[in-house]
């Protein structure tokens, strides 16, 4: 009859071909091996393109004289601008690009928060007061005078926070301060 390692070696074939399925099996149904990423495209980053967005959009504004305006306006949020500028500076490879990012943050400055839609200007110099002297004061000239004197008085004190902001912004970069 059958020899008595007979039993023991159907045993180890059977589970030899069942050890090979469950291979076969697993490698049918294993995830697929991470891929590599695919390479970066060249292109403006987003820092670049809020910088940009930025630019066109004060290009465009074309601010005549000492204007503030309301930060509603602006085209990305102000920190995130701000945070451009920041990224841009540190980024820069000469003293061109940092001197453009300067000009970037002496312009972010003048848009401040409660300002309104109309932005404020700074209506008086110094030599239109003293013509506002020598002319004879009507009524009419008096009222107009003293609604320009409040909104003078409200640009005054905005400029005071763009000023102080601005030198905030230089000391965090390290820019020195010229007194104009």
């Amino acid at each position: 009859m059958f020899i008595d390692s007979t039993p023991f070696l159907i045993a180890l074939v059977v589970t030899f071909c069942v050890l090979i399925c469950v291979v076969i099996w697993n490698n049918i149904n294993a995830p697929l091996p991470p891929q590599k990423a695919p390479p970066i495209e060249s292109g403006p980053s987003r820092t670049r393109e809020i910088l940009a967005r930025f630019s066109d959009f004060y290009t465009n504004l074309n601010p005549e004289g000492e204007m503030i305006f309301d930060v509603g306006i602006l085209p990305d949020p102000k920190q995130h601008i701000i945070h451009a500028l920041y990224v841009g500076f540190d980024e820069s490879e000469n003293e061109d690009e940092r001197s453009a990012i300067e000009r970037g943050l002496r312009a972010i400055v003048t848009f401040q928060e409660r300002v309104g839609e109309e932005p404020l200007k700074r209506e008086f110099s110094e030599t239109e007061e003293i013509l506002g002297k020598i002319t004879p004061n009507f009524e009419d000239q008096n009222n107009e005078q003293q609604i320009n004197l409040e909104d003078d008085e409200e640009f005054k004190k905005i400029a005071i926070l763009r000023d102080q902001e601005l030198e905030l912004h230089f000391q965090h970069l390290k820019i020195e301060i010229l007194e104009n």
